[in-house]
C-alpha cells in the first residue's frame, strides 16, 4: 500500500464529546500522521507525528489548537463540515512540511 503525499478524509467519527478525523499521508517525504479532534463548540486540538526511520519512532511535529485557527463547525454530519475539516487538514499538512523542510535545510544548531 502507499501512502497519499496529501491527507485524506472520506469521513469523520463521532467522540462522545463531539468528532475526529485521522490520515496517514507524508510530509517532506517521511509518513506521518495527522489528529484533529473537535469538541461541541468547535473547538479543537491537532497533532502532527512524523515516524523516524532511523529509531523506528514517531515524533510529534506540530501540534495546534483553536486558538492557532478558527474553530470549526460542530456537525460532523453535514458536508460543510467535512469540507471544512479537509481544509483544515491541509492547511496543518502545509505548516508541518513547512517546519519540517526548514529544519531539514536549517540542520542542527548545536
Amino acid at each position: 500500500m502507499r501512502t497519499p503525499d496529501e491527507p485524506a478524509i472520506d469521513t469523520l467519527a463521532r467522540t462522545d464529546t463531539g468528532y475526529q478525523a485521522r490520515s496517514l499521508c507524508l510530509v517532506d517525504h517521511q509518513p506521518a500522521d495527522i489528529i484533529l479532534i473537535v469538541d461541541s463548540a468547535g473547538g479543537f486540538r491537532a497533532t502532527v507525528r512524523v515516524f523516524d526511520q532511523m529509531s523506528l519512532s514517531w515524533h510529534l511535529l506540530l501540534r495546534a489548537d483553536h486558538l492557532d485557527y478558527p474553530r470549526l463547525p460542530t456537525d460532523p454530519d453535514h458536508h460543510r463540515t467535512l469540507e471544512a475539516v479537509r481544509e483544515r487538514m491541509r492547511d496543518l499538512h502545509a505548516t508541518a512540511g513547512w517546519i519540517a523542510r526548514t529544519a531539514r535545510l536549517n540542520g542542527s544548531r548545536w
